[in-house]
């Protein structure tokens, strides 16, 4: 891991009272350059502007933006969401929305179909909503003409042939059986649905540069202008800060000139929901084996995930890593089980045949398991590494070990 390093920059303040906006007073602009690691030059860029504080604005950019509901929702999509704003692992939002499909709640949750037929009746599926108590009152304005928030779904490009995306079946105000996860699995589902076939939230964006001392600055500020699918998406936000009116050439004095500094910071641990996402990226797993993956690394201790579904490797799943690494094999690694995958959907589309696949994967695990066997002192080497320190690994024996794969 590196270490972190400082960081320097510039920030104006301008606060502007007249406006009489308490939360909106104070305009923040940072530096074009970004930050920079060497303090002496952050130094001389801040005297250049303390000595010449005056500000020109050079321009004004004004540009509406449009933020786009979500595709109509996929098993992928769903435990992925379910992740970050249910807090739920994949593998028990499969287990809740298995139950909820079973009772007639939700459609099949097993499907990476992510675009609706055009022979789906929409509108129907919509006014089952209208009466519940959170989210009825969408649904109406859904369905009224007048309020032009219709917009059908977008198509997400994938279609499975078998399933429909996942959507709601039954209306239900929470059955008395159902527990706290049922109730927010039924309710995001729903209001992902009602989402998809509403209008992009609409806002308006602004980017002011202005000049000092010869350096360039820059804010950008955005309103929401009509929230749209936000109304009811709530696990979506899209907020900003207010700029006023600035016109180019015009001048002022920042209120503060501010020399800061910070460090830079590792990435965050990898959440679940990113975690799935890659998969996906990389084609390991399918929509009803992805979380079944997930289990098996907590399960065999090659990982563990903390409160906030966030993943940590442990010793043993980095020493497996650094063994097989060691072996000159890449199996920790995507790429052996994404052709594995893949194959076994050539198998399903019929271009390529059960035995022929079966008898290469075969030959390809047969080598690698023979290797290390033969190998097995770089395994139980990397073994020591992460283990020894800790009195679980007596390296005097680890040729003695059998290797059993």
């Amino acid at each position: 891991m590196k270490a972190p390093r400082r960081l320097f920059g510039c920030k104006i303040c301008f606060s502007r009272p007249e406006l009489q906006l308490e939360k909106f007073c104070d305009i923040f602009l940072f530096g074009r350059r970004g930050h920079l690691f060497d303090y002496s030059s952050a130094v001389v860029i801040y005297e250049m502007c303390v000595h010449e504080p005056m500000a020109t604005v050079q321009n004004v950019r004004n540009q509406e933006k449009l933020k786009y509901p979500p595709y109509p929702l996929s098993t992928v999509e769903l435990q992925k969401r379910a992740s970050r704003c249910c807090r739920m692992s994949s593998e028990h939002t499969m287990k809740v929305a298995e139950e909820l499909y079973q009772a007639g709640f939700i459609s099949y949750p097993r499907t990476e179909t992510d675009s609706f037929s055009p022979n789906t009746d929409l509108h129907a599926i919509v006014r089952e909503q209208v009466d519940h108590p959170d989210w009825g009152t969408y649904a109406q304005r859904l369905l009224n003409p007048e309020e032009r928030l219709w917009r059908n779904p977008s198509n997400g490009g994938h279609d499975d042939k078998a399933h429909p995306p996942i959507h709601p079946t039954k209306f239900s105000t929470g059955e008395n059986n159902w527990s706290p996860d049922h109730k927010k699995v039924y309710e995001l589902v729903v209001r992902h649905f009602l989402a998809c076939c509403s209008q992009p939230a609409v806002g308006a964006e602004t980017t002011v540069e202005v000049d000092i001392a010869g350096e360039q600055f820059n804010a950008s500020g955005r309103v929401v202008l009509a929230k749209n699918y936000l109304d009811v998406y709530r696990y979506d936000s899209w907020g900003g800060s207010l700029l006023p009116t600035y016109t180019i050439g015009q001048q002022f004095v920042p209120t503060s000139l501010t020399l800061d500094s910070g460090v830079t910071r590792p990435p965050p641990l990898l959440a679940e929901a990113d975690l799935l996402s890659c998969m996906d990226k990389a084609g390991i797993g399918t929509d009803a084996t992805m979380h079944e993956h997930i289990k098996k690394l907590l399960d065999r201790c090659y990982a563990t995930k903390d409160a906030n579904s966030r993943f940590s490797p442990t010793n043993l799943g980095e020493a497996l890593v650094m063994g097989y690494d060691e072996m000159g094999y890449e199996l920790w690694k995507p790429y052996l089980r994404a052709m594995m995958e893949a194959d076994m959907k050539s198998v399903s589309v019929g271009t390529k045949s059960k035995a022929q696949v079966l008898e290469g994967c075969l030959q390809q695990m047969k080598a690698c398991f023979l290797d290390a066997r033969a190998n097995k002192v770089k395994l139980l080497d990397a073994m020591g590494t992460f283990f020894a320190s800790l009195g679980q690994i007596d390296l005097s024996t680890r040729h003695k070990i059998p290797l059993k794969l």
